[in-house]
């Protein structure tokens, strides 16, 4: 068992610099990106983890399908084919399709979120 809650300790996150170094294209600011895998990584079929990012906003196509829950901080993410807008905070959850353009807002000075991440299935 892994448990996965709002006081998980994200002090083991790596540092791994712009969002930029994960495909995403940087609108604004300078968000920061830092990880934690805690099963799987990026070349497995599935991942479990933990992702954290400064303020700025860039824009993300999917490159796989995940479900998320934000631990801390503030994001506004939107669905770039729909227009469709939605606010996240501690707590909350969402889920997207391989391939969706995602426009995100970190607002908060720190953000960070747990996800389960599907490439392939």
């Amino acid at each position: 068992m892994q448990p996965l809650k709002l006081t998980t300790d994200t002090s083991a996150m790596m540092k791994i610099g712009s969002v930029a170094n994960l495909g995403s294209e940087v609108i604004e600011g300078n968000p920061e990106a830092s990880v934690q895998f805690l099963v799987g990584n990026p070349e497995t079929n599935i991942a479990v983890g933990l992702f954290g990012c400064t303020k700025g906003v860039f824009r993300m196509v999917y490159p796989f399908t995940e479900h998320a829950t934000v631990l801390s901080g503030k994001v506004t993410l939107q669905n770039e084919a729909t227009g469709e807008t939605e606010s996240y905070q501690a707590g909350d959850s969402w889920y997207f399709e391989k391939g969706t353009a995602v426009l995100w807002t970190v607002e908060s000075d720190d953000f960070v979120k747990n996800y389960m991440s599907i490439v392939e299935g």
